[in-house]
C-alpha cells in the first residue's frame, strides 16, 4: 500500500531544499530539513510554487518540485502519520524530533565539522546538547542517498551529448551520469520510474 504526503514550501525556506548536492553534507542538509517540515503542523496550508512530497511504499523517497524541474533521494527515516502530526523514528530506533533536527542543523553549519565532516572526529569535542543531531547524522551517513535530477536545461542544450530533457544520476563528479529524454516528463511520470512498486520503464537505444 502507498503512503504519502506532501508538504508545500514557502519561499524562504527553497535554498534548504534546492540546493546543487554535491556530497553527503548537502544530502543530510535536505533530509534534516525535509524531517523539520515533516514534523510540522500537518493542517498548515499556504500559497507556494514548490513542494515536498515523501513516497513510501517498499520504497522510502523524498520528491522536491519546483516550476519544471525536479528531484528525488532517499527517506532514511521510518515515519507513521497521525491526524496532526507525524512521528519519525531512524531505521535504528532513535526518534527524530525537533531537538534532534535542531541539533543536526547547528553541526552541518559548525565550520569545523564542515572542514571535517565526519560525526566520529566531531564526537570527541562534542557537548551533551550536540549528542542528538551528532547520533541523527551518523544515521544519515549511512543511508545511500540514491539522487536523481529530471532537468530541462535549454543553456547548456548540445544535441545527444547533452540532451534539452535529461536525468541526472548521483550528485559526485567522479559518479554522476545522465540519461537523455525524447521529451519532457510529468512529476507523476517522475514518481512512476522511481516507484518499484510499478511497472519498469525502458531504455530506447
Amino acid at each position: 500500500m502507498i503512503k504519502s504526503i506532501q508538504k508545500k514550501i514557502l519561499p524562504f525556506q527553497e535554498a534548504n531544499f534546492f540546493l546543487a548536492i554535491r556530497d553527503k553534507i548537502d544530502y543530510a542538509w535536505v533530509v534534516v530539513h525535509s524531517a523539520q517540515l515533516l514534523l510540522l503542523d500537518m493542517k498548515l496550508d499556504f500559497a507556494s510554487n514548490s513542494s515536498m512530497k515523501l513516497v513510501i511504499n517498499d520504497m522510502s523517497r523524498l520528491f522536491f518540485y519546483k516550476e519544471s524541474k525536479f528531484y528525488s533521494i532517499s527517506f532514511p527515516f521510518k515515519i507513521l502519520f497521525g491526524e496532526f502530526e507525524a512521528e519519525i523514528t531512524t531505521y535504528f530506533g532513535t526518534k527524530v524530533d525537533n531537538q534532534s533536527v535542531s541539533s543536526a542543523i547547528a553541526i552541518l553549519r559548525n565550520e569545523k565539522f564542515k572542514l571535517n565532516p565526519s560525526p566520529v572526529n566531531f564526537w570527541i569535542d562534542t557537548s551533551d546538547e550536540e549528542l542528538p543531531g551528532l547520533w541523527l547524522l551518523e544515521e544519515i551517513f549511512l543511508f545511500e542517498p540514491g539522487y536523481i535530477r529530471y532537468d530541462i536545461d535549454p543553456k547548456n542544450e548540445n544535441g545527444r551529448l547533452h540532451p534539452l530533457h535529461h536525468l541526472d544520476i548521483n550528485y559526485s563528479s567522479y559518479g554522476t551520469y545522465k540519461l537523455g529524454l525524447n521529451k519532457e516528463i510529468l512529476d507523476s511520470h517522475f514518481e512512476d520510474i522511481l516507484n518499484i512498486a510499478t511497472e519498469c520503464s525502458f531504455l530506447a537505444s
